[in-house]
C-alpha cells in the first residue's frame, strides 16, 4: 500500500524551529569564556629542533609519532611520552583515547605531519589495490591523492579541535608560487599537499618556521635557533599573538622555549591548561 507523506504543519514547523532557535542561542558564549589552546603548525628542515621545542614546556606531553623516530633528542624529559603511529589504522584508537579525556595529557605533538602523510599514502594504496588488484600497489593515481587530501584535512580538524595545545611539526618544501599581482615567487612552507597544507594553516592560530642562523653570543660566533612567526613574502608564517615577535630568538640562556611562549600568550604561569 502506498503511504501518502503530509507535508508538516505550520504549528509543528515553528514549534521546531524555535526549540533549534533556543539551542542555538545556548551554545553562545563570551569570547572571555572559550577555552584557550594554542594550535602551531612548526615547520623546518630536518635535524633543526622541531621536536625539541615542541616538547619543551613543563606539562605533560604525547608525542605522535608517525615512523618519524625523531624522539632521541627528548628521552630525557620525564614530562614526554611517545605512541608510534607506523600504521594509519593507528590513528584513530588514539584520537579517540585523547578525546575521551581519561588522561592528563596537556600537549600533543604530531612529529610529523610529512610522515603522517606518507603513512596515510601506504594505506589509500593498499586500500585502491584491494579494490582493484590489477592497479600498480606503488603508484599512486590523481584519485589517490585527492583520498589522502581529504583524510589529512579531517585528521587535522579532529586533532586541531582536542581541548589541549596542539603542535604540527612539519618538514619544509620550498616551491613556486604565484602572488597576487601573478608574479612567479619562490615560497617555503609545510612539506603537505596543497588541500591539506591550506587545512592546517587555516585551523591553526600560529604558523612558524624555525631556522638556523649565525649569531654572535659574548662575543663569539654561534649558530642561533629562530622562530619565524611574522609575515613574510617568501615564506609561510603569521599568528593572532601580538604578545609574540615577529622573529623569536631561540638562545641557550634563558631558552624561551614552548613553555615560555604560552606563558606570554595566557599569561604567566599558565596555569589554566596546565
Amino acid at each position: 500500500m502506498a503511504v501518502t507523506l503530509q507535508p508538516a504543519t505550520t504549528k509543528t514547523t515553528k514549534t521546531s524551529r524555535d526549540a533549534n532557535a533556543a539551542s542555538a542561542a545556548a551554545k553562545i558564549k563570551s569570547a572571555q569564556d572559550i577555552d584557550k589552546y594554542l594550535k602551531m603548525c612548526l615547520y623546518a628542515r630536518n635535524k633543526v629542533g622541531k621536536t625539541v621545542f615542541a616538547c619543551s614546556s613543563k606539562m605533560k606531553t604525547l608525542v605522535i609519532d608517525f615512523n618519524e623516530h625523531g624522539y632521541d633528542s627528548v628521552q630525557h624529559r620525564p614530562n614526554v611520552d611517545i605512541y608510534e603511529a607506523a600504521r594509519w589504522d593507528d590513528i584513530d584508537p588514539i584520537f579517540w583515547h585523547l578525546r575521551g579525556g581519561k588522561h592528563d595529557y596537556k600537549v600533543l605533538v604530531l612529529d610529523t605531519c610529512t610522515m603522517m602523510a606518507a603513512v596515510g599514502m601506504k594505506w589509500v594504496l593498499k586500500d585502491d589495490y584491494d579494490r582493484d588488484m590489477s592497479r600498480d600497489p606503488l603508484t599512486p593515481a590523481r584519485q589517490s591523492y585527492l583520498k589522502l587530501g581529504e583524510m589529512l584535512s579531517d585528521a587535522f580538524i579532529k586533532f586541531r579541535n582536542l581541548p589541549m595545545h596542539v603542535i604540527f611539526c612539519c618538514q619544509e618544501k620550498t616551491s613556486t608560487e604565484e602572488d597576487e599581482e601573478g608574479n612567479t615567487l619562490m615560497e617555503t612552507h609545510p612539506e603537505l599537499s596543497p588541500k591539506p597544507r591550506s587545512v592546517l594553516l587555516s585551523a591553526t592560530n600560529l604558523n612558524a618556521r624555525m631556522y638556523v642562523a649565525e649569531a654572535e653570543l659574548q662575543g663569539k660566533k654561534v649558530m642561533e635557533r629562530r622562530l619565524l612567526l611574522g609575515p613574510r613574502p617568501k615564506y609561510v608564517s603569521g599568528g593572532r599573538f601580538p604578545q609574540l615577535k615577529a622573529i623569536e630568538r631561540l638562545k641557550p640562556e634563558p631558552y624561551p622555549n614552548l613553555q615560555n611562549i604560552l606563558d606570554r600568550i595566557y599569561g604567566e604561569p599558565n596555569a589554566s591548561q596546565g
